[in-house]
């Protein structure tokens, strides 16, 4: 498993199979988002907390599958360099990635979100 391609890689961590803090770069230009991705396999829910943009969300991992999970912000604190905490449950392997860009509306809801403050 290796950490999920993303456009204009910000930082990427993994594979892990324990919690971990991960940074990733501020933006060169102004950019319209920051997407967190991450592929985990095994049972359980990584816990993603992102400080600079004060979020935090799930991300759902699979025994079988390596599906491609992920949140988008659309924030002006999105800009920003920050840093990645992800608690993860034993027995659980993963990897992530942070892209910039322009928010994209994805095909399947239930994987993608949006973070607050869309459209801001």
């Amino acid at each position: 498993m290796a950490p999920p391609r993303v456009d204009s890689q910000a930082g990427t961590y993994g594979p892990a199979r324990d919690s971990a803090v991960f940074s990733y770069d501020a933006a060169g230009a102004r950019e319209d988002s920051i997407r967190f991705s991450f592929q985990c396999q095994g049972s359980g829910t990584l816990k993603v907390r992102i400080p600079v943009l004060h979020a935090n969300f799930p991300i759902q991992c699979d025994r079988g599958d390596l599906p491609e999970r992920g949140v988008d912000f659309a924030v002006p604190a999105a800009r920003l360099a920050g840093t990645v905490h992800v608690t993860a449950p034993p027995g659980v392997t993963w990897a992530g990635s942070v892209g910039r860009g322009e928010a994209e509306e994805e095909e399947d809801p239930s994987i993608w979100q949006r973070g607050p403050g869309e459209g801001s």
